[in-house]
Formats: C-alpha cells, structure tokens, sequence
C-alpha cells in the first residue's frame, strides 16, 4: 500500500466528492458519471489497491439463494405457542406484550430466555406471587423433559427450527461422523452414499438465546435419531435413559481395553491402532485413482497380493486344530520390518497412553496388559501355539490396508509411525462416544462384542477415511502456511489432535418443573442438555478469557470434518473468524439491517480453498487419471494452468468461473406474509450497489439514495470501482 503525499489530499478529496455527487445525480447523465468513476479510481490507486472477486471474473457470486425465496411453512402450533405466551403475560406488571421476534427465533421460548428482561419480570412476578405459580404452566412455552428423558421427539412448535432439521438431518447426515470427502477415492458406501455434497451449517441470529436453543435442541435430534433408535430396538432398558450416568449411559463404549480374570480381552483393538508398513505400501490411493478401479476391484487386488504375503507366515500355524482370531493383529506386525516394529513397541505405550481418554487414564493398567500380551504374542509366535488363518483374513487385513486409521494416518503423515498411532487413538475415542457407538451398531449386524471394531473399520472404508484424511491435511497445511515448511506433519497434526480432543458443552435449560422449583424453594437449576452435532457460539458465554479460548475451540473443532455440524452464533461470529473448511450453508436466522453485515457473515465460509470450491475442482476433475504424489496440489495446478491467461490469480482459490454445479447456499427462513422477503431484496440490491460506494463517508445514505433512484443495477457495474493492480496493468 502507498501513502498520499500531503499535497495530494486536498486534491483527492476534490475527485472523490466530484465522484459522490455526481452518483446522487445517477439518473440524468452516466456518462459524466463513467468519468468521475475514473478519475476518483485512478486518483484512489495512487494510495491503495484491493483485488475483488467481482472483478476478477465477470460472474463472481459464488452464492445460491434459492433457499432464501422461500416462505416456511408453519403449523398451528407456532401460532398456539405464541397465543400461550401473550395469556401469560397479560396478568404481569411490567410486559405489555411478548416480543414478536422472541417467538418466531425461539421455541419453548420459557426455557431459553432465562438471560432477557421478558423472561426476568415472569421470573419477578411469580416470586412475589407464588400462589399463581400454575399460570405459568404453558405447555408450548417450556420444553418437554419426561420427552427428552426418553427419547421421544418433541412437539413442533417453531417453524425456522423445522427447516433448520430438514437441512441438517438430510438423507440421514445424523448417522455421519465426518464429511464426507470432496473427491473420494473411490465410490462412498452405507450412509455416505447418498450424502456426498454434505456440508456443515453455520447460523447466525441476532439474539443470544438462539445458539443455546440451536446447540440444545439440533444435538439432542442427532442424539434421538441414533441413541434413541437403539433404545427402542433394546429389550434391556438399564440406563437407557438421557440423563443416565456418562460412564454407564447405553451403549457403553465398545471400544476398551477390558480386563476379565487379570487377561486382556479385547488386543483385537490394536487392528485399529497399529499403523502397519505392509499394509499402508500395499495400498497407493493415486495408483489404483489412475486406474479408474472401483472399491470392488481395489479390495479383490488387495486381498490377492495379502494371500501371497501371508503364504511366509503359515510356519507359526503350530496348532492346526483351531481357527485362530489372534492373525487379525498379529499378522500385520509379523509382515512388518522387525526394527520398525520393535521400535513401535518401544515408544507405543508413551505416545497410545498420552492419547487415552478420561476414563482408560484412571485404569492404565487395563492398556498396559494388553500392549505386553501382545508384544510376547509377537516376540514368541512359537509358544503362541497360533492356529489356522481366519477365512477371511486376507479380506479383513485389505480392508485394513484400505481403511484402518493408523494405515491411513500412517500415509497421510509421510510414514510418521508416532502420529499414526496418535490419530488412531483419538479416532477410536471418537468411536467410543455414545452416539457413535450407536451409529455403529444401527449401521452394521453386530456378530458379537468383540467385532464392534470389524464395523469401525468397515465404517472407515465406507466413509473413505483415507481421502477425508488427505484433503484435511491438505487445508491445514495451505491455510497455515506449512507448504514448503519440513515440521508441516508436527504441525498439521498437533492442530487435528487439538480440533479432535474439543469436548462438547452442555446447556442448562429451565423446565416447568425446574422453575417451579426455583421460585418456590430457590434451589432447582434446570436440567442440562448435550451439544455434540451442532455448537453455540455467542458473547454471555463467559468471561472474556474464557472466551478467547472457547472462540479458537469451536473454529478448530467447526473447521475440521468431524462433528459439530453445525454452529449456531450471534454478530461475534461475523468478524475475525473463518469456518469455510467443510461449510457451504450458510442460515440468516435474522436478517441484519446493514447489507454490509450480511457480507460479512457470508465471508466466513466464501474464503480460499473454500468447501464449495474444492467440491468444484473435485467434480471437474472427476476423470482426471494423471495424479503424480499429492492429489488436491496437482487439481488446483491444473486448474490455475487452465484459467489463469484469461483470469487474476484469485482464480481458481477464490472463485470460479463454472461453479454451476456447487455453491455456496444461502438460507433465510423467512415467515410467510412477513416482511422479511421485501426485507431481504432490499439487503441483496443494496448489497450489489456497495461497489459503487468504495470507502466514501454516510455510504448508507448513498446506497439508499440510489436504491430508489435507479431501476438497472446490471448497468451500475460500468461505475463499480476496481482498484486491482491485475487489471491496472
């Protein structure tokens, strides 16, 4: 950037308000108006540049509104809901109405406003007149606990909620645990089939209750779809519960390291965390790409060179009478050099332990004797007395070449053994929540407790873990600048721990009977929900500290592929924070009153290398068989190659000039009959004009004045203000 010299103000100062004139005068004479666009362009270069996507190419709107067009449908109990609320208020001092917006932003709207002066003057009102309490018990204003307590679904009652679940609950996203990949490596299965172009969801509201009622209601809907489906398959209903005990609350984790009779059970789980040199060579993603092989045949190929390999280890078969199931994991390490896996061994249990989660800390003992059984197992096969090969070994050890998270961490990391088995620690945890183990167990027949992680892996595979994996690492390591840098693999993967160990929250929310309780005793303090599929983000979350860390939390966790799916927040998401990783649906909850505002919020998710973009460059390159080592550099390559003599360098990072097929979706659930479609149409085309408008002084006036004055905003472009050095040349 340059600076004016000081001579140079008053004269720059003359041109630009020659410029702002004679644009308020836009009706009479454009051509006047081209030059004095002109001149105040070619005198505002000579101290700053700015390189838009608007002009980069001649369609940059990388935004599909159609979702913001369309009226939502409600239902009686919207209006029912809000008849409760202005009963209620009618006999209280101090409110003269319900808040139209309150009702039409927020469901049980009781339970969530605890934090307003609506919602305090009740709380005031009963306190001092405790023998109305039961006028307050409103059916539609408080949410439903013996519901949640059981799982049940919960009766509508808000309109924006119910499109907000139709978007996020789509072809059963709620049985998904990570996005899907934007160019798999071969053809999604089981619940990733149908959800290729899935996206996160980013909310924005103008009201702070919101996100809790967002967070809240949206991962309890996840949490019923899955935990509760199970429950109502399950004859044994022992805390089966929402609010059982964490440790105890159905499904337990399936994936521990138990203890029965001082053995080890469950070594089975070192097929997981063992990232294996045989397996991960085995299996070139960009070969068999190249190939154009479907999952059918790469697994075939996979299993037929496994069977070669495994014919050097039919010499520890010492016991002939039994099929033995220990070849799962032994199998890999015996193929495996033997100072890579004895080195293995040697820092294993540090690395595995460090990556343990809360409840395996406090019984170590339980890793550490299945880590020793299974290093005598490998360093004595002999005495192992190992029987015949399972029938399916060198099937399930393809699978584990093809999809294992250590294998696959083990590629993506440039073969760093350490971080593999890090990763793969962190993904079983994952795999341990109860929601996930529910997803396993709704997506997949279970044979027995012990082949919970058979259908782990078979998840991974469907899910195209590998791919998932690489494009992940791949936006880490451009967005932080780690290209060329040799710790990229430390880096990259100490941000991946840091996105994969953030815990979700829990709300507390009031019920009638929590409040009841509070204002006749003074001792109830709601009952507490879990946020694990979408995540609040908004000011009165804490202290200012506090909040720093929550902020750089939830961008980590919101940025990576795995859950939260969507982030509900208010205005202090609009600024200084970038969710566009894995997030292409943007929901305007509230429309702001400044055009500026809604270009702000959108800039969170229209970045470089954004979701829509990669889906883009993957969907055009789909057939692209001519992939050297790094699949998402060579895409881009090719595409920077095959734009840039017509376009600027923002080309293809930035935006595209064919993203027909994917973009970025705008949602505004707007109420039927309301003003919030005029509302929105007045936002969109004062939006197009701020072009005009670059950096002058009351640029809200302007854009009004000129709003109402002129009909074509498609001419308006000939006066738009390109201060890009690409186009100056």
């Amino acid at each position: 950037m340059k600076f004016l010299q000081p001579d140079k103000h008053l004269e720059f100062k003359e041109i630009w308000s020659n410029y702002s004139l004679n644009l308020r005068e836009i009706h009479q004479d454009k051509t006047s108006i081209i030059e004095a666009r002109k001149n105040a362009e070619d005198a505002m270069y000579q101290a700053v540049c700015r390189t838009e996507r608007m002009a980069a190419i001649q369609n940059a709107n990388l935004v599909d509104d159609t979702k913001a067009k369309q009226s939502i449908s409600i239902n009686e109990n919207d209006i029912i809901a809000f008849m409760e609320a202005e009963d209620l208020v009618k006999s209280i001092v101090g409110i003269s109405t319900v808040p139209i917006e309150y009702v039409k932003s927020c469901p049980y709207l009781l339970s969530f406003s605890k934090q307003y002066k609506f919602r305090k003057n009740i709380d005031n009102h009963f306190q001092h007149n405790q023998q109305q309490i039961k006028q307050a018990n409103r059916k539609l204003l408080w949410i439903d606990e013996n519901a949640i307590e059981k799982y049940k679904e919960l009766v509508t009652t808000n309109a924006r909620l119910e499109m907000l679940k139709e978007i996020a609950f789509e072809n059963k996203s709620e049985l998904l645990l990570w996005i899907p990949p934007s160019k798999p490596y071969y053809e999604p299965q089981g619940v990733f089939k149908e959800a290729h172009n899935f996206s996160k969801i980013m909310v924005f509201s103008a009201w702070e209750m919101v996100p809790r009622m967002i967070a809240s209601l949206i991962s309890y809907e996840a949490e019923r779809r899955s935990v509760g489906n199970l429950v109502a398959l399950n004859k044994d209903k022992k805390n089966t519960t929402y609010s059982a005990p964490n440790s105890r609350r159905f499904p337990v984790a399936r994936l521990r390291f138990n203890i029965e009779n001082g053995l080890p059970q469950t070594i089975s789980l070192f097929c997981l965390l063992y990232p294996s040199q045989t397996l991960a060579e085995i299996y070139n993603p960009i070969s068999y790409i190249n190939k154009g092989q479907k999952l059918q045949e790469i697994e075939a190929e996979l299993q037929s060179a496994i069977e070669t390999k495994l014919s050097r280890l039919t010499v520890y078969q010492t016991n002939p009478n039994r099929v033995d199931e220990r070849w799962y994991y032994l199998a890999p390490m015996l193929l495996d050099d033997a100072d890579y896996t004895k080195q293995w061994f040697a820092f294993g249990r540090e690395l595995i332990s460090a990556s343990l989660d809360e409840d395996e800390q406090k019984s170590q003992k339980g890793f550490d004797l299945h880590l020793d059984k299974l290093r005598e197992y490998y360093q004595n096969p002999d005495s192992a007395q190992l029987g015949l090969f399972p029938d399916d070994l060198a099937q399930v050890l393809g699978r584990m070449a093809l999809a294992s998270p250590a294998v696959c961490a083990y590629r993506a990391y440039g073969q760093n053994a350490a971080y593999a088995s890090q990763f793969a620690k962190a993904m079983i945890n994952l795999f341990n929540r109860n929601e996930a183990t529910a997803i396993i167990e709704l997506c997949y027949v279970k044979t027995s407790d012990d082949a919970h992680w058979m259908n782990v892996l078979h998840y991974c595979r469907d899910g195209n873990l590998q791919a998932m994996l690489d494009e992940f690492i791949h936006m880490l390591t451009e967005s932080n600048g780690l290209v060329n840098d040799d710790n990229r693999y430390r880096i990259t993967h100490a941000l991946m721990m840091n996105a994969m160990k953030t815990h979700s929250a829990s709300y507390t929310v009031d019920t009638y009977r929590t409040f009841k309780n509070s204002i006749l005793y003074g001792k109830e303090k709601g009952i507490s929900l879990r946020s694990h599929f979408a995540v609040g983000f908004y000011k009165g979350e804490g202290e200012s500290s506090k909040m720093v860390n929550r902020k750089e939390s939830i961008r980590n966790s919101f940025n990576s592929p795995f859950r939260p799916f969507v982030l509900a927040t208010t205005s202090i998401g609009q600024e200084g924070l970038d969710f566009h990783y894995y997030c292409r649906k943007i929901m305007h909850w509230n429309l702001p009153s400044n055009p500026i505002d809604l270009e702000q919020r959108e800039g969170r998710i229209d970045r470089f290398k954004c979701l829509a973009i990669r889906q883009n460059i993957a969907q055009k390159y789909a057939g692209m068989s001519t992939f050297d080592t790094d699949l998402w550099k060579e895409m881009f390559d090719r595409a920077k190659q095959e734009y840039n003599p017509e376009y600027s360098e923002l080309v293809p990072f930035w935006c595209l000039p064919d993203a027909h097929g994917i973009k970025i979706e705008r949602i505004v659930p707007a109420y039927p009959l309301s003003k919030d479609i005029g509302n929105y149409e007045r936002l969109i085309k004062i939006l197009s004009l701020y072009r005009l408008t670059l950096g002058q002084a009351r640029q809200e006036e302007l854009l009004e004045h000129i709003f109402k004055n002129y009909e074509n905003s498609e001419e308006l472009k000939e006066l738009f203000i390109n201060l890009s050095p690409y186009y100056k040349r």
